[in-house]
């Protein structure tokens, strides 16, 4: 039985991901990947290295919990053997502030026998460090 092709697994992952099917998502995801999410961890809590298809899935799942997905559309895939890169334009609505984030980010996932064993997402940090500072001033505002 052949293995599906890097691109045909990071495929898989984004077509379950952007309709919130997690679980589905997670099935494309090696038991021992690393997830890093390049935003700084005092940003947001689980930004930096995530280890192990559990803990992703937890991080997966609270980023669900927290963001509305009004836009996720991941497009130029491109492989260069068992590692696909890709950009996604997406648009977020954080739940509890109902503050809206666009933009594009990159990411960098890298496949082994038919499954996501790392993976890399690149945002404009700045950007996304500065809207969640924003989004945490008018939560604590509003709790004052």
């Amino acid at each position: 039985m052949r293995h599906p092709t890097p691109i045909e697994v990071v495929n898989g992952f984004n077509t379950a991901w952007a309709r919130g099917d997690i679980e589905e998502a997670i099935s494309h995801v090696a038991e021992d990947c690393v997830y890093e999410l390049h935003i700084s961890d005092e940003a947001l809590a689980f930004g930096g290295v995530t280890a192990g298809r559990e803990k992703i899935a937890d991080v997966l799942r609270q980023i669900r919990e927290d963001f509305e997905y009004i836009l996720y559309r991941p497009f130029k895939l491109n492989a260069d053997g068992d590692t696909v890169r890709h950009q996604v334009e997406f648009m977020y609505r954080h739940l509890r502030s109902g503050e809206v984030l666009q933009g594009r980010f990159r990411m960098v996932m890298q496949v082994k026998d038919g499954l996501i064993v790392r993976a890399d997402e690149y945002h404009d940090r700045a950007k996304v460090e500065a809207f969640l500072r924003l989004v945490a001033k008018r939560e604590q505002e509003g709790e004052g």
